[in-house]
């Protein structure tokens, strides 16, 4: 499981971070150069991790700790984040919580992690 989440978010943020630059908003958010090459680097380094048999597991953890934390952070103090140079809206702090939830499950909780 973890090999796909790497999989499927790598790909996914490599396009998002590629499609950003292309765009001013996307999702009905704007978008920033910051938060493009921060979907870029994330997608780059998970990509890499899930395509060359690297550590998976803790790519998943760790990406699931960090996403769980900006969608939680966008809830309570998107000012925090806004100057940082990552915008957010309510549809960006959901999506970065599922993500991270979801790596949170495969890192550490799910059947897989057990048998390991």
């Amino acid at each position: 499981m973890a090999k796909t989440y790497c999989q499927v978010v790598g790909i996914v943020l490599l396009a998002l971070g590629v499609i950003g630059f292309m765009t001013s908003s996307l999702l009905g958010a704007p978008t920033t150069p910051v938060h493009n090459l921060i979907h870029l680097i994330s997608g780059a380094v998970l990509a890499y991790f899930a395509f060359t048999g690297g550590p998976v597991k803790m790519g998943a953890q760790v990406f699931g700790v960090i996403y769980t934390i900006v969608g939680v952070l966008g809830f309570i103090s998107a000012g925090t984040l806004a100057g940082l140079g990552v915008p957010t809206s309510m549809l960006y702090n959901l999506i970065h919580l599922v993500v991270g939830v979801a790596g949170l499950y495969v890192g550490f909780g799910s059947q897989e992690m057990a048998k390991a």
